[in-house]
């Protein structure tokens, strides 16, 4: 059977749970939840990291960056820390990875969560479906389109094995610790502090409770639904970041 979120299951389903898959997306989401508590646990020293990055200085990123721009404030916002946040955890474990790739995966990851550009039964499915084809007619490859496809329709995971590619990895851990916080304690305050300078969460939490909430109401079948069923409203709001910093770096 097709694991929930991957290429083929994406493909079979268009993002709708059927009742096995709900069962299996939940039972892994409480095992995931165990798991980051234990994690939290036995962390390593917070390490600080440079937040100074930028975007790759490509003509596609360029242009996904100005297709970004569209979206509500906190989602663009969002969409810049998890790019650095991925970034970020792909120093602390060691992984290799496309930076082009991941910028534009991330970058894009909430298109479907953007005014206008709502539909399908899953918002990450339909939002990758978006991203492919704004990338393909930015110039994009083929094969490049569709890591940036599978990376966002699986991000919304509570997990993404190393196994479906580097980005799709990166891009599912940093979303979830913008999100829930999610080995939040293994970057230095000095270094989180900066990000939040850089990208601040100035009205995050509203925003992604609102769409969550739509989600729900609107896609009753989707990973989004089930995860908000599930509680992740509580989740989001003891993500554990500094409420102080509302200014941004530009």
């Amino acid at each position: 059977m097709d694991a929930v979120g991957s290429p083929a299951w994406v493909a079979r389903t268009d993002g709708a749970l059927s009742a096995v898959d709900s069962v299996r997306f939940a039972a892994t989401a409480a095992a995931r939840e165990i798991a980051v508590l234990v994690a939290r646990l036995r962390a390593p020293s917070a390490r600080a990291l440079d937040a100074g990055r930028t975007p790759p200085d490509t003509l596609l990123a360029t242009r996904m960056t100005s297709l970004a721009a569209e979206l509500p404030g906190p989602l663009l916002q969002h969409s810049i820390r998890t790019w650095l946040w991925g970034s970020m955890l792909a120093e602390l474990d060691g992984i290799q990875y496309d930076d082009e790739l991941l910028y534009v995966a991330a970058i894009l990851h909430d298109l479907g969560l953007g005014e206008g550009h709502r539909g399908g039964v899953c918002f990450a499915v339909h939002g990758a479906s978006q991203a492919r084809t704004a990338v393909l007619d930015a110039g994009a490859d083929d094969a490049f389109a569709r890591r940036v496809f599978e990376a966002i329709a699986a991000h919304f995971n509570t997990s993404v094995p190393l196994s479906w590619g580097a980005e799709a990895h990166l891009l599912n851990g940093g979303a979830y610790l913008d999100v829930v916080g999610r080995r939040l304690g293994e970057i230095a305050p000095a270094t989180v502090a900066d990000v939040l300078r850089r990208a601040p969460r100035t009205g995050f939490d509203d925003c992604i409770i609102g769409a969550m909430r739509e989600e729900r109401r609107l896609h009753p079948r989707s990973r989004a639904a089930l995860l908000h069923r599930l509680g992740m409203e509580r989740s989001i709001s003891r993500a554990g970041f500094p409420s102080t910093l509302s200014e941004g770096i530009q």
